[in-house]
């Protein structure tokens, strides 16, 4: 009788790891995108930008601009017609990161 209680605290110690694995393996969607909040648009200058298509565990694109005048990064929403420049123009230089100045240097319109 003294296996019993061994071999009952095995397999809860098993059980316990095997639902550790299971909610870190869980999919939210939308959980791990960079961009919790996005803005339509913004006046300041942009220095840079990022895209970053969707993913399996980010189910938008997401834009991240730079701003020239402070560094800091915004996240545009990507129906606004700025985000939307971006991405086509990011598009129409082939995903090419030397080319980049490019789409900071035209206007959207």
């Amino acid at each position: 009788m003294a296996f019993a209680p061994k071999a009952c605290s095995l397999f809860l110690v098993v059980l316990l790891g095997v639902c550790i694995q299971l909610n870190g393996a869980q999919h939210v969607p939308g959980a791990r995108c960079k961009c919790p909040g996005t803005i339509m648009h913004t006046q300041e200058i942009i220095d840079d930008f990022e895209i970053i298509e969707k993913t399996h565990y980010c189910d938008t694109t997401e834009i991240i601009v730079t701003l020239a005048e402070d560094g800091a990064r915004r996240c545009l929403n990507p129906v606004g017609r700025k985000a939307k420049f971006f991405v086509n123009c990011w598009n129409r230089i082939n995903k090419d990161d030397k080319q980049k100045r490019r789409c900071l240097k035209r206007k959207a319109e």
